[in-house]
This record gives structure tokens, sequence and C-alpha cells, in this order.
């Protein structure tokens, strides 16, 4: 392509970023879709849900790649430790076709071990950043769901 006005003699230009901006939308178009809400879940229905508390731990801490135990505290909104619910705690990795690498998503089904404490071992297939999404339920119903943003260590 020639460029024949709008440039003055010597000014410079940038002619290769293509990288960088595509990898920069496929990363925001990715986590612009992360973890949509349940059907019938919107605004007006997440007030009406008293929201409880839940707390995710490591071990090692924090995680790597490979195995790793999750631990999630669960309170109710007064603070309570919450019993007999069932917890899980996604992980999403959008994929990064520029560098061969597919979405990746682990889901960790927490047991109960007393006192409002959960806890289950799952593998997280790459270090990086994990888009994170703990849900617990109990009768039925959601008493707490959280999204966060977590770093492992180990390569991709």
């Amino acid at each position: 392509m020639i460029v024949l006005k709008g440039l003055d003699a010597g000014e410079q230009i940038i002619t290769s970023a293509n990288f960088l901006i595509d990898s920069e939308s496929e990363l925001q178009a990715a986590l612009g879709s992360f973890v949509p809400p349940p059907p019938g879940a919107g605004a007006a229905a997440a007030m009406n849900v008293p929201q409880g508390t839940a707390e995710l731990t490591s071990d090692p801490d924090p995680p790597h790649k490979g195995s790793n135990v999750f631990r999630v505290k669960l309170a109710d909104p007064a603070g309570a430790a919450v019993s007999d619910a069932n917890v899980t705690v996604t992980f999403f990795m959008p994929a990064m076709p520029d560098m061969g690498m597919p979405a990746m998503r682990t889901v960790v089904n927490l047991s109960e071990k007393g006192s409002g404490t959960y806890e289950g071992s799952g593998q997280l297939g790459s270090g990086g950043t994990w888009q994170v999404t703990i849900l617990a339920r109990k009768g039925g119903q959601t008493i707490a769901r959280k999204q966060l943003s977590l770093n492992s260590t180990g390569g991709m």
C-alpha cells in the first residue's frame, strides 16, 4: 500500500502490531463471555437472594499447574458456617488460538469437612490467570456465588 497524503516526510509509522491487537481483542471477547448467569437470574432475581460468603484457599498457595487441593469456607449472610451444601469451583482459561492453546475448563466438586469448610482436589492444566466461579447450592437454591481471578504458577 502506498500512502500518498496525510504524512509529512520523515514521520514514523507503525507497520506491524497485528498479534497484540488480535490477541487483546480475542482475550476481551472471551472474558466478556465468561460464565453467563443461569436462565432467569437477572438483577432483580439476584436482589431477592440473600448471598452468603465463599472464601477460596489452595494447597499449595498459590496453586500450580497440576494437582492442587482447594478449600472453600462458606458462611451465611449472618456469618454462621453453612453445612450440607453442594459446593463447586470452576476454573476457566480462554483459548489463545495464536499460541495454539485451546480453552481450558476444570470443575472441582468439594466435600464437606465441617465448620463450613469444603475441600476437593483438582488439576489445573496450565500456569497463568484463571477465571474462577465458586457456586454453593443448598436445598436447590443458590446460597453463594463468587467470581474472581486466580494466578497459578507453572508453565503453559
